[in-house]
């Protein structure tokens, strides 16, 4: 009952604080949001499922699964259940509280995932040049712009958690054939992110980083274990 409690909490505020917890704690609340993002996961699959089977829209070809899917077994577990999670949990995630470095580190991961979803760059381009950037950014942050963004973030709290989970959300987009059917039907696809973007983003203020990656990684071995039942 205390996650619904703040859950409700963060929909509102776009904040919690965060919680000391022992190893088992922290495990015995991983597994309390793990079970929520697992009944959210059910819930848009039903819509998705509704929406196919009255032939009203069907969500197209994931096209970064089918290049997934035509690399080994230990490469795609080492995407889908780690990299990716780390990745996305430091672009989307550390950002939520302010730091010149987690500002640094989200302006870099994000802008990384713009490239690589906007344009034919290859990814090692695509990191170079968010990389640059991040550096830019970081030597551009003097003490006084620093004092001025934070006291920013604390005001706009909820500003910034539901902008930096809606980016995380519509980039999600460019796994798919962009058609005008999917940009219609785009909150039915990007619902289920959106959903399961804020367990992390719980995970990542109450616990802390590490938690949300977890909980992150645990959900795509999921998505891994379909993928390799329905290849």
């Amino acid at each position: 009952m205390n996650e619904l409690k703040n859950i409700w909490i963060l929909t509102k505020s776009g904040f919690l604080p965060k919680e000391k917890r022992n190893l088992k704690e922290t495990i015995y609340l991983g597994l309390k949001l793990y079970g929520i993002l697992i009944l959210m996961k059910g819930f848009c699959f039903g819509i998705s499922y509704f929406l196919d089977f009255y032939d009203i829209f069907k969500i197209p070809a994931h096209i970064g699964g089918e290049k997934i899917r035509s690399y080994g077994s230990f490469q795609r577990i080492l995407i889908i259940a780690i990299i990716a999670p780390i990745i996305e949990e430091f672009a989307y995630r550390i950002g939520i509280i302010f730091s010149k470095q987690n500002l640094t580190i989200t302006a870099i991961g994000i802008s990384y995932f713009i490239l690589l979803s906007l344009t034919k760059f290859q990814k090692l381009y695509c990191a170079s040049i968010a990389l640059s950037l991040g550096t830019i950014l970081y030597f551009s942050l003097k003490n006084n712009i620093v004092k001025l963004l934070s006291e920013l973030w604390k005001e706009n709290r909820r500003k910034v958690f539901y902008g930096l989970l809606l980016i995380f959300s519509f980039l999600h987009l460019g796994n798919y054939e962009i058609t005008i059917e999917l940009l219609i039907f785009s909150p039915i696809v990007i619902l289920r992110h959106f959903l399961a973007g804020f367990i992390y983003s719980y995970a990542r203020l109450n616990s802390g980083i590490i938690l949300a990656i977890c909980l992150h990684s645990l959900n795509n071995s999921l998505l891994f274990i379909i993928l390799l039942i329905f290849r």
